[in-house]
């Protein structure tokens, strides 16, 4: 745990006004290290709440302290209340911040030197990645954007380090794969030069010293398994020491201009029609005490987002959710430790997946995801599996799952589709059930829904799904585990998309089974 030993008032900030929120720490490095969001919500959540980014506070300390660099640490403030990595917020709510900014790059600056700030930020996708935002994104090896926050000669050095010194020690480094710091409002942007004829005076000189060459800025992004303590972590920090501590330490003249800005340009992706996204559930174990919901999708011509879900009925569940960059190859998706390769349009799909996953102690860990991340920790996963459709709707689902205390020898039919979780806007629910051997249910309400989803609610006798129920014979279906997930949708509306297990009874003398249900309400303003 980070006690902060050291967070008095360094000389640079005996003039300003320093809040309780903050750590601040002294240094003689051309460094400042920069923590905006490492509070904590301490009331209930309400709607549109933002979830502050955990452990980055400690990081951001632990970092300042083995390359010497000053820090402005947040470790109190709830981003909700004021966000620091908004330059709407810091030149208002929290000018204070901006002043103390100021101060420590005028001390990194002393005899000549170009200092880099580095912002430390949270990406709560469970991947071993280091988003870095530098104004700009790398696709393909090209950059492109309007408005880089740095010199070329600190992205060719100090950059560059970064992403060698990570990828050797088995993290991956990326270059606005999800988070750019290009948004006019981010911190990151008072050092692209954008906000020269800004209102506020101290902008003004920030923006003003990146177009002179005075200053370079970065932000990172980490993934959970880089924040979390684990050996991961241990190599993104001497990764990043290592990369820093060589490269910002010579002293360095002052240039004139920035000289790549007009160099980097506006990139468009190209036109290509999107695949269908995959989907597949299964029932791991006889006993129907765990489950498996995974899929994969793109989300734009260079994109796609991957989900593997365990979710068991002791109340826990463990996740490996990611975004990165897509090749456009069909049916072939991957991430760091993740692979899906579907061949035979999707009929025979194989998985591979050995990398951490986070486990939540609550399937409600999404009603409150700073509460539930709070709570989670981190467990190993290998996982091998493989799909042969029978029909279009299920197959065959055989190999291995081991994931923290889970170990199953998989054998079982599983459920696939190929809309993708984000399809559709209209109310819905379907019920999967493998009854045995050639005994397949596949139950689905109609359009709009209505009471079908009354169920999901009281455990009332599932009786509603229309043109299903008598076919099927289904007489209850009771659940057993369910995961709610709230998502905002466009023009104020959001919707809940549930999933998990339930217990079915048909109307014959045989006992209860187990099987799977998802389902989408959707919600909109009126």
């Amino acid at each position: 745990m980070t006690t902060f030993a050291g967070a008095t008032i360094p000389a640079w900030a005996h003039a300003a006004d320093v809040p309780d929120f903050l750590a601040l720490r002294e240094g003689d490095r051309p460094l400042v290290i920069v923590a905006p969001h490492g509070g904590r919500r301490l009331r209930p959540i309400r709607r549109g709440d933002s979830v502050n980014d955990l452990h980055t506070a400690g990081i951001a300390w632990e970092l300042a302290e083995r390359t010497g660099a000053r820090a402005i640490v947040n470790h109190g403030l709830d981003r909700n209340q004021s966000d620091l990595n908004r330059i709407s917020h810091l030149s208002t709510r929290s000018r204070s911040v901006l002043e103390l900014l100021l101060a420590a790059i005028d001390a990194a600056s002393a005899g000549g030197h170009v200092p880099l700030v580095l912002f430390v930020h949270g990406w709560n996708m469970v991947v071993p990645c280091c988003d870095i935002g530098i104004g700009l994104k790398r696709r393909a090896g090209r950059l492109t954007g309007r408005y880089p926050t740095l010199s070329r000669e600190c992205f060719e050095g100090t950059i560059a380090a970064v992403d060698r010194e990570l990828h050797a020690r088995g993290v991956s480094a990326a270059i606005g794969r999800r988070y750019t710091a290009s948004g006019r409002d981010n911190a990151a942007q008072l050092f692209s030069g954008r906000h020269a004829g800004h209102e506020d005076a101290r902008v003004r000189s920030l923006a003003r010293l990146s177009l002179d060459g005075r200053v370079d800025a970065a932000q990172l992004e980490l993934g959970i398994p880089l924040r979390w303590e684990g050996t991961l972590r241990a190599g993104l920090l001497d990764g990043l020491c290592a990369a820093l501590n060589a490269t910002c330490q010579a002293k360095v003249a002052a240039g004139s201009a920035r000289s790549w800005t007009q160099q980097a340009v506006v990139g468009k992706e190209d036109h290509l029609e999107l695949e269908a996204g995959y989907g597949l559930q299964a029932v791991l174990d006889a006993e129907g005490t765990t489950s498996l919901f995974c899929g994969v999708e793109a989300g734009s011509p260079t994109s796609m987002a991957a989900r593997f879900c365990i979710v068991a009925t002791d109340g826990s569940m463990m996740l490996l959710v990611g975004e990165a960059e897509w090749s456009g190859e069909r049916g072939r998706y991957a991430l760091e430790g993740f692979s899906w390769t579907a061949e035979d349009d999707g009929r025979r799909i194989t998985i591979r997946l050995r990398a951490p996953m986070i486990r939540y102690p609550t399937h409600e860990a999404y009603l409150d995801l700073e509460e539930g991340l709070a709570a989670s920790t981190l467990v190993d996963a290998d996982v091998s599996l493989c799909f042969d459709a029978t029909t279009a709707d299920y197959g065959m689902l055989t190999g291995r799952v081991q994931a923290g205390s889970i170990d199953v020898e998989v054998s079982t039919v599983a459920f696939v589709d190929r809309s993708g979780r984000r399809a559709g806007t209209q109310d819905r629910i379907h019920i999967s059930v493998a009854r045995g051997e050639g005994d397949v249910r596949i139950l689905r309400s109609g359009d709009g829904g209505g009471p079908a989803l009354e169920w999901l609610r009281d455990e009332t006798p599932l009786g509603h799904i229309r043109d299903a129920t008598a076919a099927s014979g289904l007489r209850r279906a009771s659940v057993i585990a369910r995961v709610p997930v709230w998502r905002p949708l466009g023009g104020g509306g959001f919707a809940r998309w549930t999933f998990g297990m339930v217990r079915c009874r048909f109307d014959d003398d045989a006992p209860e089974v187990p099987g799977l249900f998802a389902s989408l309400e959707v919600f909109r303003r009126t």
